[in-house]
């Protein structure tokens, strides 16, 4: 009965067709290129967000920000909870089918430590036995803590009991790579051939700065389940050409609009805000004069006012950073509120101490102060904020500040080369814990910014990585954070929110608490 109503209506031109399902393909811009291919050797935000779509370590990051099962089954924690043994899950595969193996994990994070490789990550295998010692060649690298007993177990030894751990897991870092491709004739990471993965997505187009296009891969561990069958990532600098290319529907979306982006959907179901624990900040160059003076860094870190660059520069709902940890990162004893609201701010803004510290340095009212440059990216906010900054020191210190910019890769370069007085800069966190913020600004990994190096400081986040007792951990965060409000080597911002613009079809992109965008459960409607 059914058919044959079907067929009258049919021949009468009264059946509706059904709708094409829409194709799986989301284009999204990024802000400028990936600073590299290889996981082993990334430590930044934007290259995070690319690579997290082509490769998966033994843990992964849920939608709700938790750390589940990636290319591990599973793993046993022994008493100790400094030995896990994980299992390498079955079916576990790159993306050219080959097996993924316990034995391509323990050749990935020796070679990250590997003081030959030179990686900037290195200091993420620090929490493993040996690992400070492997980077800094004191011991071999066949004493890291990391061992494949078999193809599919991989023993793991940390040096001091680390609850984050899974966390950690989820950082590029972390993510393995194969010897052969790596060791071969050619560059692995600059040929389509050797470039291998094992996330969700493998890269097949790549041209440089204008995109990357990934397509599903069929031998991901949960391919089932990824929707998407086409990721075109374009590369758009400018956050004004993003916001164009959103309105004209060349892209479907976009990361961190511009103060317009802002005002254009905020309100709207276009706009998604995630927390995000990271903070901007500026880095003082404390080799040069006059920022290797402290009271000079203090007297502009505390002349400024936050609250008004937030407010009239972003325009957004970021709160202002009087301090180095974010929100969004617990209280390591009182576990159900944030760091901040309980230990509180270690900065106070405060133009008439500022001036006396400009004066007791030599520089009353700004006199005699030499020449000073701020550097920044060439994007629109960055300036903005720059020139914020350059009106508050000149008013209430008296002092004058030059703005350079540089685009994103020329910039990065001068930051790490110490060309400058003043550097925008930033960072967000990889697990949550105070540890994440804070591990930054050790003698050891501030070479390439702000030069700082405190042995005070150096101590107490070296006995917060032995200690399990979290509260001699959390006064020690403290002690450590007053260390950095009076040294002052960097001068904090804002703490950051993630945001993404995206068309209503676009469903289950979203940050993670990193700020990286996860593509992996998008699909279109």
């Amino acid at each position: 009965m059914k058919m044959r109503l079907a067929s009258v209506l049919l021949s009468l031109g009264l059946l509706v067709p059904l709708a094409a399902a829409p194709p799986q393909k989301l284009v999204y811009a990024l802000g400028g290129e990936a600073q590299t291919l290889d996981p082993n050797l990334n430590e930044w935000f934007r290259a995070s967000t690319v690579l997290k779509a082509l490769f998966t370590g033994l843990e992964k990051l849920d939608p709700n920000g938790r750390p589940v099962p990636g290319m591990a089954s599973g793993y046993k924690l022994d008493k100790t909870k400094t030995i896990y043994t994980f299992t390498i899950a079955e079916g576990a595969k790159w993306s050219d089918g080959k097996p993924v193996t316990a034995q391509d994990f323990e050749y990935s994070w020796k070679r990250v430590a590997n003081p030959k490789t030179a990686s900037p990550a290195s200091f993420y295998l620090y929490y493993l036995k040996n690992g400070k010692a492997v980077v800094e060649g004191k011991v071999p690298v066949d004493q890291l803590g990391v061992q494949a007993l078999d193809a599919r177990t991989l023993k793991v030894t940390l040096e001091n009991p680390t609850p984050y751990f899974p966390d950690l897991l989820c950082v590029t870092a972390y993510m393995p790579v194969r010897k052969d491709l790596v060791e071969g004739p050619e560059p692995w990471t600059k040929n389509l051939k050797t470039f291998i993965g094992n996330g969700p997505f493998r890269l097949t187009e790549y041209k440089p700065k204008q995109h990357y296009i990934l397509t599903k891969n069929p031998y991901y561990l949960d391919a089932a389940k990824v929707k998407l069958d086409t990721l075109d990532i374009e590369v758009i600098e400018a956050q004004e050409a993003q916001l164009a290319a959103y309105q004209t529907n060349e892209i479907q979306a976009f990361e961190d609009p511009s103060v317009e982006g802002l005002r254009k959907y905020q309100g709207t179901p276009e706009l998604n805000a995630f927390p995000r624990i990271g903070v901007y900040f500026y880095d003082f160059n404390t080799s040069v004069r006059p920022f290797n003076d402290a009271r000079v860094r203090r007297a502009f870190s505390i002349s400024i006012n936050r609250a008004q660059l937030v407010k009239n520069i972003l325009q957004t709902s970021e709160k202002p950073a009087l301090g180095f940890v974010p929100y969004g990162i617990n209280h390591g004893v009182q576990t159900t509120k944030a760091f901040r609201d309980v230990v509180g701010d270690p900065i106070k803004e405060d133009i008439g101490e500022g001036r006396k510290l400009m004066a007791a340095a030599g520089y009353p009212n700004g006199q005699g102060f030499p020449k000073a440059t701020i550097i920044c990216q060439a994007n629109q906010q960055a300036k903005d904020l720059c020139q914020a900054l350059q009106a508050m020191w000149k008013t209430n210190l008296g002092v004058t500040v030059d703005i350079q910019n540089f685009e994103p890769k020329v910039y990065w370069g001068q930051l790490h080369a110490g060309n400058f007085n003043i550097g925008a800069d930033g960072w967000s966190g990889d697990y949550s814990d105070p540890m994440t913020n804070l591990e930054i600004f050790q003698s050891s990994q501030n070479t390439q910014n702000n030069r700082w190096s405190n042995p005070a400081y150096d101590s107490l986040i070296e006995a917060n990585h032995k200690s399990s007792d979290q509260k001699v951990r959390m006064a020690n965060f403290v002690a450590a954070e007053k260390i950095l409000a009076t040294d002052m080597p960097v001068m904090p911002a804002y703490y950051y929110l993630a945001r993404v613009v995206c068309k209503p079809s676009v469903k289950g992109l979203f940050k993670t608490y990193l700020g990286h965008t996860c593509f992996e459960y998008a699909h279109i409607e």
